[in-house]
């Protein structure tokens, strides 16, 4: 091991020298910081350990894909830590499988209650609650069947000492209905029961004679099921299925997979990769379990649940079929998973479904032409699929987090914590033109209040007195606590910028240009993003640009959305007030932004670029700060509409 690191560290010493030889300290620098984002940039595609041979043949797709089971042998997994017990100062007791323990980490601080162990825990962890799910694994195999059928000893005995130290308890059946039986003795134990399907909530009334039954649906864990890209492999490949052919149970289930896989193999010769199925069974040579033909030609393999967490992100479209059909609250935990990492879902109806995701954002097909029909045009045409999977992942940001379900555990056992300080936003406007403050007023109006974000307008007029009336006209706009500077005529833009970061009191700051276009959800979509990026600052790389000479709108560096990154566009920056203060900008008029960008990344600070949509740039043929010529706009970018093409890019 000691002569692979050493071998590392030349490697890593001579690029350095490489750099340095041929740029100096500058570009040395600049490699380190692209090294640093090569290491937060996960990889669907993981490294090869051995040498190629250069003359072998690799049998590949038509684009030059690896066929499905290389392909399967390719994925690397995808990193599931999270920060544990950021958002509230709980300590919770849990018993759980593994994916659940990683989507409940950063709630709250977890205790994984031993079999053997649970005695001495109780007595010094000071637990706030107990919260125990239909786990068949239960923290690690510790558990292992204990929760099921008849409950262990042990398990009764936990739950008796946390009703004598008056301990909440907590159960939820996430196997329900299918499983309620299994379950329904170790729910008769819990103060509290929480099931994914709503439909069950009267049988456990009357099963355990109390009426503390509630609803509990899956959910998406934004640190794990996010849209960060891949460095390598993002839906390089076109349809995917994961799952188990049962040939002797669940007819229903049964001829929902013969419309939905078959219509994707009747147009998959029309593909690349065309559907390709995961499934665990593949090889056991059980014939109850095996696809039938022409799906068993589909079958490429079986991999564990961090892998397939890459080929979420490796597919352009999954597709899923549901077990329950009726339930208003049940459906695969796969479909708030998938969603949230950017990939679209094609499904067969459930009740569920449509209370969940409406029709813009999820596909829901009837049979098996429609489901070849939808899939052709998903896979086929990027902005449906994008816009859909925008959409979709803006809801579950909303809704449908597991932040949302332990705030609705914690409110339903009335169990509350001090309430969080609601979260604000400053957006920061430095402008030299008065005839632009209508444009920033109604731009700031806008995006106030959407999704409950109040918006506050921080304004700079530089050079130029502002309107008496101009309070006024925010409030009339709905803009409360408006701030209004004026700034020396002499003082660069860098200063004003300092300026307004100061007097600005909200969480997050957004750097605002007076006259480029935002949509209304561009705030919300970029807070969203630094959470579930973990970076310190957010904004577009790539964008839409309105090119004013041709009337045009082209879109720049495309493939730079959804990944770490060392530039952003100026206009698009958002970060909390904590790291703008720890990062002044410097004390210039141009260049600041990118200086600011650069300060922050050598502070050790990710930099994120987020997705393309709700911002559209002003390249106006004078009087205006971005000096580009349009040829070099368009070297970076491509012509996608004549217009400003607002309908496509504000929503």
């Amino acid at each position: 091991m000691a002569k692979f690191d050493l071998q590392a560290r030349l490697a890593t010493a001579r690029k350095t020298l490489w750099h340095f030889r041929k740029g100096g300290l500058a570009q040395v620098r600049e490699h380190n910081r692209r090294s640093a984002l090569q290491a937060f940039q996960p990889m669907v595609i993981a490294p090869r350990t051995h040498k190629l041979n250069p003359f072998a043949r690799t049998k590949t797709t038509r684009s030059g894909q690896p066929l499905g089971p290389d392909f399967v042998r390719s994925l690397g997994p995808w990193p599931t830590e999270t920060t544990e017990g950021a958002r509230r100062p709980l300590k919770v007791g849990v018993i759980m499988d593994a994916f659940t323990t990683s989507c409940f980490a950063p709630e709250w601080e977890q205790v994984a209650l031993g079999p053997n162990t649970w005695p001495e825990q109780l007595e010094t962890e000071k637990l706030d609650f107990v919260l125990i799910e239909s786990a068949w694994h239960g923290n690690n195999d510790q558990w292992r069947y204990g929760l099921s059928g008849k409950p262990w000893d042990k398990l009764r005995n936990l739950l008796a000492a946390c009703h004598e130290r008056q301990i909440p308890t907590v159960f939820w059946n996430k196997e329900d209905p299918a499983h309620y039986d299994d379950f329904i003795e170790t729910a008769r134990l819990f103060d509290h029961v929480f099931t994914t399907d709503s439909n069950c909530i009267p049988r456990y009334q009357t099963d355990l004679g109390h009426d503390r039954v509630y609803p509990l649906p899956f959910a998406a864990q934004p640190q794990i099921h996010n849209p960060v890209r891949p460095e390598k492999g993002y839906a390089s490949r076109d349809i995917a299925f994961a799952g188990t052919y049962f040939t002797h149970k669940f007819p229903e289930r049964r001829a929902q997979m013969d419309i939905l896989l078959g219509g994707a193999d009747d147009v998959s010769a029309k593909m690349d990769t065309g559907l390709e199925i995961y499934s665990r069974e593949m090889g056991t040579g059980d014939p109850r379990y095996q696809f039938p033909e022409p799906l068993d030609k589909r079958v490429i393999g079986s991999v564990d649940y961090q892998r397939m967490l890459s080929a979420y992100r490796a597919y352009k479209v999954f597709l899923n079929v549901n077990s329950v059909t009726d339930s208003p609250s049940m459906c695969a935990r796969r479909i708030f998973e998938i969603l949230a990492c950017n990939t679209s879902v094609v499904s067969t109806p459930s009740a569920a479904i449509r209370n969940f995701f409406p029709e813009t954002e999820l596909a829901v097909v009837n049979d098996r032409e429609e489901a070849g029909t939808m899939l052709r045009a998903l896979v086929g045409s990027p902005l449906l699929r994008d816009r859909m999977n925008h959409l979709a992942a803006r809801r579950i940001w909303n809704e449908h987090t597991y932040s949302h379900r332990a705030e609705t555990i914690l409110t339903t056992i009335g169990l509350q914590t001090a309430p969080t300080p609601r979260p604000t936003a400053s957006a920061i406007v430095s402008t030299i033109r008065p005839e632009q403050i209508d444009h920033i007023l109604k731009t700031v109006a806008d995006m106030n209040g959407i999704d409950g974000l109040p918006v506050q307008l921080c304004l700079l007029t530089h050079g130029f007195e502002a309107p008496n009336d101009l309070e006024a006209r925010a409030r009339d706009l709905g803009l409360e606590n408006t701030i209004i500077l004026t700034g020396d005529p002499n003082n660069s833009l860098g200063t004003c910028l300092n300026q307004l970061i100061e007097a600005a009191d909200g969480t997050y700051i957004a750097k605002i240009d007076d006259d480029d276009w935002y949509g209304p959800h561009y705030l919300t979509d970029q807070i969203h993003a630094l959470n579930y990026s973990g970076a310190q600052i957010v904004g577009k790389q790539a964008h839409y640009a309105h090119l004013e000479s041709l009337d045009a709108t082209a879109l720049i560096s495309p493939e730079r959305e959804h990944r770490y990154t060392h530039f952003l566009a100026g206009p698009t920056l958002v970060t909390t007030r904590e790291t703008a203060l720890a990062h002044p900008f410097e004390n210039r008029t141009t260049g600041e932004d990118t200086a600011f960008l650069t300060n922050i990344g050598n502070a050790g600070g990710r930099i994120y670029s987020t997705d393309r949509f709700n911002f559209l740039r002003r390249r106006s043929t004078h009087n205006h700060t971005w000096n580009i010529s349009d040829e070099e706009v368009l070297r970076n970018g491509q012509i996608v509409a004549y217009g400003k093409n607002l309908e496509t890019i504000m929503f």
